[in-house]
């Protein structure tokens, strides 16, 4: 399982164009790993919870800096990203959190994270205990329709 954080003013559009951008490849991450989609911290409403979405990871590849500025306008992205993630099976979690509201897990550990991170063996299993009694339905979708687009 993977943490994808991006900025208040990224995060929608990662949502919705199912493409996350970062400076450097995160070589770690395999195609078809489950994708926790986070907004920073510091870029949440007072009551607004981190992670919203989840996802699939497609692929990842090196883009030019036109096509990085194509996908996050207005952000310098050209400047700033080399690699783009796609995402497929983007949803929404009908009950957000925070990895802070998950009991045993180390929330600290990633709370420093400024672009990715692979979440800890126990810290996933927690988090998928988590979502089974927070999230079924999203649960069960993944279980049963969680197809690459080309399958």
């Amino acid at each position: 399982m993977i943490l994808f954080k991006a900025s208040g003013t990224t995060y929608q559009r990662v949502v919705k164009q199912e493409r996350h951008a970062f400076p450097y490849s995160p070589s770690e991450v395999r195609p078809h790993e489950f994708v926790l989609l986070s907004k920073n911290r510091e870029d949440c409403r007072p009551t607004e919870n981190q992670i919203q979405h989840v996802a699939k990871v497609l692929g990842i590849e090196a883009v030019a800096p036109a096509e990085v500025e194509e996908q996050f306008p207005n952000v310098n992205a050209g400047a700033r990203w080399g690699y783009l993630a796609k995402l497929y099976w983007s949803r929404p979690l009908r009950r957000s959190f925070n990895l802070s509201q998950i009991a045993g897990l180390d929330a600290k550990r990633y709370a420093t994270v400024q672009d990715f991170a692979r979440l800890d063996d126990g810290d996933e299993s927690l988090v998928l205990k988590f979502l089974l009694e927070s999230n079924p339905e999203t649960i069960l979708d993944f279980v049963n329709n969680a197809e690459p687009p080309d399958a």
